[in-house]
């Protein structure tokens, strides 16, 4: 019975052994190419303006939405309740090609797509 088990952890010893050698090689590389960005920093730093720029928008927004469901009457939001609770019948689906307005408003709006365009790059 010794001889199975030492047989087993054999086994086990280098099926284990070729599972972690290889994943702390590869945890070595990560370590040592930390500091190795794919990203240049110019771009990183128009990246993150456009970003921000992006977030600020959206929450001018939604204030403004805010704004405008807060203006409702009290009348009006139980007469939609009303209407959310019937079920509608499914609307056909319109299909469009919004490549030419988006090569366009690119064009147009310059600094404003700057997310926009890097994405696509």
């Amino acid at each position: 019975m010794s001889e199975d088990a030492i047989i087993v952890a054999i086994v086990f010893g280098s099926i284990l052994g070729m599972i972690a050698i290889p994943m702390l090689i590869n945890l070595a590389k990560k370590w040592v190419d930390r500091n190795n960005s794919s990203i240049p920093e110019e771009q990183f730093d128009r990246l993150a303006k456009a970003f921000m720029q992006h977030k600020k928008d959206t929450q001018r927004r939604i204030q403004n939405l805010e704004a405008i469901i807060s203006d409702d009457d009290p009348t009006e939001s139980s007469q939609n309740k009303e209407a959310t609770n019937k079920i509608e019948a499914p609307k056909e689906s319109i299909e469009f090609d919004d490549s030419d307005n988006v090569s366009e408003e690119s064009e147009s709006n310059g600094n404003e797509n700057n997310l926009r365009n890097m994405l696509r790059e």
